[in-house]
């Protein structure tokens, strides 16, 4: 048996090379599918958070008066639906973390690609009284 040649080693240094950067490039491209989704999420939040809102107005209008009751008749799937994302948006943030530590582990300690990386990717539940405090 021969040893390899000096063109078999540069073949092998490529092929592991490529290896490497494709797993990079899929990582890289599941954060940045988890960035998306965390996105959409937060949009359909906040049209949940605005037809709360409305559907709260519109109950006021009708009797002067907010009946706990008929609100929470209202708006109960708005806001189990609301409790839903906030669940998925912490699922999200975990997952893209651990991402980027294996991103950053595989990559010699190179950042993993940018993101939306605010910290308020779920907001925080409200204070006493139900108003949030800014």
């Amino acid at each position: 048996m021969t040893p390899p040649s000096p063109f078999d080693k540069f073949v092998d240094k490529f092929k592991s090379g490529t290896k490497v950067a494709a797993e990079q490039m899929k990582l890289a491209g599941r954060i940045t599918a988890l960035n998306v989704e965390r996105t959409t999420q937060k949009t359909e939040r906040e049209r949940l958070l605005k037809e709360i809102g409305l559907k709260t107005y519109g109950v006021f209008s009708k009797a002067k008066k907010l009946a706990p009751e008929s609100l929470m008749e209202e708006i109960m799937s708005e806001l189990n639906h609301i409790e839903r994302i906030d669940q998925r948006l912490e699922e999200i943030e975990a997952e893209i973390a651990n991402l980027r530590a294996e991103y950053v582990a595989r990559n010699d300690g190179k950042d993993a690609p940018a993101g939306d990386t605010d910290a308020e990717a779920v907001a925080e539940p409200p204070t006493e009284g139900g108003v949030e405090e800014k």
